[in-house]
């Protein structure tokens, strides 16, 4: 059985935008906790073991790349200045898994890449940590797999499209409502809407639909010509989407039909109508219909 959560539950996922950048990636650590986020997602890997020699992209990944030692500072770094920041480490490969298990990762995400990596999934399950499952562009059947694996963990689905950024239309947040329902784990939302309204409104939308995990990528500046910057929102506008995601929440309010509060009675007393008399009236005169006012 899933364990219901209460309230929101935001990442700040910071991908690759710190383009292999120790101090920008600090930058973004402090950003995000001051934003009020609740965790913030590493992606931990090894260019060479991403990708194969040949691939074109290898020189770029290799630039891109944080060494483990370096890992190991940022790891220490976090947990030692903001202790209730959760970090979750997105891992492809077994070597990630182990250092980062090492460093103190509070949870691990696995990436749709590695839904059918059975090594990986066997290894992670034997951890006694929560696992955020990517299923974006997975199909139900493989969603089913890797979840028997990991039977015996907590499991949080996490579902978004991976098209940066990606048009509304495609989102369908339906989904999430669907597979909540058919594989009973929570299900988040990670968000990769383009950086003008829909960076809020998609998000907010999914909470109103009875969403708490929410996952949306932070970049110190999209100025520049850097990496993953098509939907990140810089830390004054990551700091505007907390704000809204949980003042959005706030306003959900109970799911049941309660007393009037302080402020409906307020408002009550401000709006009804009463009931007056046109004129002042004698005694044991006989009330008719036209001698009443509603005001």
């Amino acid at each position: 059985m899933k364990k219901k959560i209460n309230k929101p539950y935001i990442i700040a996922e910071t991908a690759c935008s710190h383009d292999g950048s120790v101090a920008r990636l600090k930058r973004m650590i402090n950003a995000s906790f001051k934003a009020g986020s609740d965790a913030i997602q590493f992606q931990v890997w090894n260019a060479e073991n991403m990708v194969t020699v040949n691939n074109p992209n290898l020189n770029k990944m290799k630039k891109l790349e944080i060494s483990y030692k370096n890992w190991r500072q940022i790891f220490e770094y976090t947990k030692k200045k903001y202790p209730s920041l959760e970090i979750i480490a997105c891992i492809y490969d077994l070597e990630a898994l182990e250092f980062t298990n090492n460093f103190g990762a509070n949870a691990f995400k696995i990436h749709s890449s590695d839904l059918g990596n059975k090594e990986l999934l066997n290894r992670v399950s034997k951890l006694k940590k929560r696992v955020d499952l990517s299923v974006g562009g997975s199909t139900v059947k493989e969603i089913s797999k890797a979840l028997k694996i990991l039977k015996k963990n907590d499991v949080w689905l996490m579902y978004g499209i991976q098209s940066f950024p990606t048009d509304p239309k495609n989102i369908n947040l339906n989904k999430i409502k669907l597979y909540e329902k058919k594989f009973n784990k929570n299900v988040g939302y990670q968000d990769h809407s383009p950086t003008n309204m829909y960076a809020y409104l998609i998000p907010c939308a999914s909470i109103g639909n009875g969403t708490c995990i929410i996952e949306k990528h932070i970049t110190d500046t999209r100025e520049r010509k850097g990496t993953d910057l098509e939907s990140a929102l810089n830390f004054k506008e990551f700091k505007n989407f907390v704000k809204c995601i949980r003042e959005t929440y706030a306003s959900l309010g109970q799911r049941k039909i309660s007393k009037l509060n302080k402020m409906e009675e307020a408002y009550r007393i401000y709006s009804k109508k009463k009931i007056y008399l046109k004129k002042n009236l004698n005694k044991n005169y006989i009330l008719k219909k036209s001698d009443i006012i509603i005001r």
